[in-house]
Order: C-alpha cells, then structure tokens, then sequence
C-alpha cells in the first residue's frame, strides 16, 4: 500500500508542476528586469481584450522595459503582435538611439512581442502596442507616462 501512495504522491506532485509551470514560465519578465509598474489593457474596437502592456523599471539602471503580452486564449495563435516604446527626447529626424531613447519588436508571436527597453530616469515614456487576431486589431497607446 505505502508503493501505492508514493506513486499517487508522484504522480499528483508532477500533474501540479505541469499545471504550475507553464503559467509561470513567462510571468515575472518577459525579458525584463526590474518591477512592474504599470499595466495597460490592448482592445478591439468589438471590444476584445486581446493583450496587455506589463511595463517594468529597473531603478538600478534607469531603463524601463515593456512586453505586449496576448491573453490566455489569444496566445493559441500566431498572429501580428508589435509594441514600441520611446522616452521625451526621441526625435525621428535627429536623435534616433536605439535601445537608448527608442525600441520596437513585431512579428508573428504566439506570446508576446518585446521586450523593448530605454533610458527613462527623469523622462516621459510613450508606448504604443498593436495586436492582431485574422481581421481584428487592437491598439493602444500610453502617452507621456511615468515621468521621473
């Protein structure tokens, strides 16, 4: 009986870490270091709440960092997901720094699109992300945010 029992245990204990892992595999980065600071939630003018922007700073080092992470049942799929991010003093014409003042990732992801990461202390940051399910798209930007 005790065999018995031990099986049960293991077997209980790996359906656990099978169901434990996988919604922790992404959950405290997504590539980011630092702590969460904000969230913002990416609609479909249906509305569907296809994604949300988990935006992250690291004190230490003055960067924030964002991801554009799909929602449970969007992360089946690999569609169009994209999320870009700049501080007050990116200027298109004369100071494009990548990974500095601005950063952008697209591309068909299951998950998520990012991380992308720039300087923030004492700076604005804005960040814009698009999701897309077939036909449906969702957008959403976040101006001016978390100065300081």
């Amino acid at each position: 009986m005790t065999r018995l029992r031990k099986a049960v245990a293991v077997v209980v204990a790996a359906a656990a870490a099978l169901i434990v892992a996988p919604m922790n595999a992404h959950a405290a980065e997504y590539g980011c270091t630092g702590s969460l600071i904000d969230t913002y939630k990416v609609y479909s003018k249906v509305p569907n709440h296809l994604s949300t922007i988990r935006l992250y700073y690291n004190s230490s080092t003055g960067y924030n960092c964002a991801a554009n992470v799909k929602t449970a049942y969007y992360s089946q799929f690999k569609h169009f997901a994209s999320i870009s991010m700049y501080n007050q003093d990116f200027r298109e014409d004369d100071n494009n720094r990548p990974g500095y003042n601005n950063d952008y990732d697209a591309g068909n992801f299951q998950y998520y699109a990012g991380p992308v990461k720039v300087y923030a202390k004492g700076k604005c940051v804005t960040i814009r992300a698009i999701t897309k399910y077939y036909d449906e798209m969702a957008i959403k930007d976040a101006v001016g945010v978390h100065c300081g």
